[in-house]
């Protein structure tokens, strides 16, 4: 029988999430120090979308798993 790592699995997503929030923060903050206004709004927009992720796992999963039962059945049409 197997450990339960829901937890473990729950802690290193929500770490990992944090780190790629903050390298994003820094990649916004670098293009709007350089003025690269197309860098810093697609940088702007992976950050917010990374946010709702990890604030809302539950949703974004089961909305992903939705969209894949989709693609398995034949497409999204």
């Amino acid at each position: 029988m197997l450990p339960d790592l829901t937890g473990l699995t729950d802690y290193v997503s929500t770490q990992v999430a944090a780190v790629l929030f903050i390298i994003m923060i820094v990649m916004i903050v670098r293009a709007f120090i350089s003025q690269r206004w197309g860098q810093f709004f697609s940088s702007f927009i992976f950050a917010v979308v990374c946010y709702v992720i990890v604030a809302n796992p539950g949703e974004f999963e089961g909305i992903a798993k939705a969209l894949w039962d989709g693609v398995k059945n034949g497409g999204l049409s």
